[in-house]
């Protein structure tokens, strides 16, 4: 499991690269009702392609969320930005331990098959946690 996960942690690092910015009329159907499905009260949706993937962006309570889909309506993952103030004390400590560094942005991510993680990203670099605080990997920031 922690292999999946960090395998998926590693092409989210990389997805965000091959972004491309399209129209709604470009997305397929099923990737739409998918969206709506899940986010029923969302209005102002700009999409993106990546890497084969569309991902639907709005802007919430003050912060940035995303949720990926396949062409055929399948969840592919999420990312919600969320306050660095609102990561876990175990992750905000183990920032200053180990890289002496406070975190600037941080989002709570969940994978295609519902796995939720951290990410918090300080000096151009992006810090994958668990839920539960452990660290997993750290990458490129997005």
């Amino acid at each position: 499991m922690k292999k999946l996960l960090l395998l998926v942690a590693a092409a989210a690092f990389v997805y965000e690269a091959n972004a491309q910015s399209i129209s709604s009329s470009r997305v397929p159907e099923a990737s739409k009702v998918a969206f709506i499905k899940d986010h029923p009260t969302v209005k102002h949706i700009s999409w993106e392609k990546e890497n084969g993937n569309f991902e639907g962006n709005w802007r919430a309570g003050g912060f940035d969320h995303s949720a990926m889909y396949t062409p055929d309506g399948k969840f592919a993952g999420s990312e919600t930005d969320i306050s660095p103030a609102k990561l876990p004390l175990k992750i905000r400590e183990y920032m200053l331990k180990h890289y002496h560094v406070r975190v600037k942005e941080a989002s709570l991510n969940e994978d295609a098959n519902h796995v939720k993680s951290y990410e918090a990203d300080a000096k151009g670099k992006a810090y994958l946690f668990d839920t539960d605080g452990s660290f997993l990997k750290a990458g490129e920031d997005d």
